[in-house]
Formats: structure tokens, C-alpha cells, sequence
């Protein structure tokens, strides 16, 4: 199998590293034998890694840009 087909079993939740910083880091990395993913960077550490139940790199950009709204929402309703 090729990348194309990889699913990536891991996600990371952290809110710490939902923040675009548009380096370029590393994103991807393996957690308990299988594909883990990180919005910010995978070498940062202390992660809440969450089960994905194996999607592709596509459909995580639509979890973590929900995810990154969600919090952006909160954010400012806390403000209110």
C-alpha cells in the first residue's frame, strides 16, 4: 500500500496545538504502531491523542479546521 491509501489511526486534541504557526514541522508520526497526526507539530509533546478511526490526510484537514472553529467559537463566547 501507498501513502495514498494510509489511513491515520491518531489524532492529536490538544488545544495547545490546534494553533496555525505556518512553519513547516512535522505533522505526522507513529503512536502505538499506527499513523498519529498533529495540527501543530509532532515533536512539541504532551499530546491527547484521540482515535480516529483511520482516515486519510484529506479528511483530517476538514476535522482539524472544524476543530480550530469549535475553538475559535468558544474563545469568544468566553469573552462575551
Amino acid at each position: 500500500m501507498g501513502t495514498a491509501g494510509a489511513r491515520v489511526a491518531f489524532i492529536c486534541t490538544a488545544s495547545a496545538h490546534l494553533a496555525k504557526n505556518g512553519a513547516l514541522v512535522d505533522h505526522l508520526t507513529v503512536h502505538e504502531k499506527a499513523w498519529a497526526y498533529c495540527p501543530s507539530d509532532v515533536r512539541k509533546g504532551e499530546h491527547d491523542w484521540k482515535p480516529t478511526g483511520g482516515v486519510t490526510l484529506g479528511e483530517l484537514e476538514i476535522v482539524v479546521r472544524g476543530m480550530r472553529e469549535r475553538g475559535a467559537g468558544d474563545t469568544r463566547a468566553k469573552g462575551r
